[in-house]
């Protein structure tokens, strides 16, 4: 059963400058840099090469949407997001207690923010939305910096009065296979859906340089606890013609109930390639692992929840 994505896994060749961002701008908790020694990790992270060193980013009064950096040298580097039009991993959703403060902050500090701040109406309600994107070119993502409602989206924010930032809200991958995907998070995973509708309104298509007119159809899942981050699929766009990034540079981890399942689920290769249930190791000890490169543009390391 999926309950929300644990932890967002972000490989990259240099862990310095996402700290920096993460951290010093956006206030996540670092725990200790650790070695990865363990093989396994490679593989279940489906990576071209090893990882040396790791830090958990926390948001300590969260349930979940916490940032895993891994550094692993000789990465190659990431093209940038670009528009939506390619499978794979595109954006972080983050929502901001006072988003033009935080923005100004991480401006100052010399990160690139697409384009103004965007005003539009969540698909199919009359919410509103207040959204900006931010560049992050190490893993060729954006970053949703969405302001805050209270009592309209739930996440670390509402409970805790010293946070500015949020956890990880949501992960955003593209897909070409937009039905299966939703079918794959609702009936393998067991995800409940939670929104879905097509983004294609004027301010959106301006915030991520689509023509007047396009936009694409999303759906977000979430598990019984409602616990972030959520899980969302995007359709990409008729007419993409950039192939997909062969380094996943997003691995939701996630906690699931039954891993011996899961893999049989997985074990004909329908949605993806599985490793399997493996071992690996830790700081913290030995845990029994599945690692899963879908073909929803998805990439996934799922644990046993405890």
């Amino acid at each position: 059963m999926f309950d929300g994505i644990d932890t967002i896994v972000l490989p990259v060749a240099d862990i310095a400058p996402l700290r920096e961002l993460y951290v010093d701008l956006l206030g996540f908790t670092p725990g200790p840099v650790e070695p990865v020694t363990d093989p396994a990790w490679q593989s279940l992270w489906a990576l071209p090469v090893a990882p040396t060193r790791t830090v958990l980013l926390a948001k300590p009064r969260s349930h979940g949407g916490w940032i895993r950096l891994v550094e692993a040298p000789g990465l190659p580097a990431a093209e940038p997001a670009g528009r939506p039009d390619r499978p794979g991993a595109y954006a972080l959703d983050f929502y901001q207690r006072d988003a033009a403060a935080t923005e100004a902050l991480v401006e100052a500090a010399g990160w690139t923010f697409r384009s103004p701040a965007t005003h539009y109406a969540l698909p199919g309600t009359t919410l509103p939305v207040r959204e900006r994107m931010l560049e992050q070119p190490w893993s060729g993502l954006v970053h949703a910096s969405v302001q805050y409602r209270e009592r309209g989206t739930r996440c670390v924010i509402d409970h805790d009065g010293a946070e500015q930032t949020s956890e990880v809200n949501a992960v955003v991958f593209m897909t070409d296979r937009y039905a299966g995907a939703k079918s794959f998070a609702e009936h393998v995973l067991g995800g409940r859906p939670y929104f879905e509708g097509r983004f294609d309104d004027p301010a959106v298509a301006e915030m991520l340089a689509l023509e007047p007119g396009e936009g694409f159809a999303a759906a977000l899942f979430r598990g019984p606890a409602s616990r972030n981050a959520r899980l969302e699929f995007g359709e990409i766009m008729p007419g993409g013609t950039r192939s997909p990034d062969p380094v996943p540079r997003v691995i939701a981890s996630c906690a699931m109930d039954d891993l011996d399942a899961l893999a049989e689920a997985l074990a004909g290769g329908e949605h993806g390639v599985s490793t399997g249930v493996v071992e690996a190791g830790d700081a913290a000890g030995t845990t029994r692992r599945l690692g899963l490169r879908s073909v929803y543009g998805a990439t996934f390391d799922f644990f046993e929840r405890r």
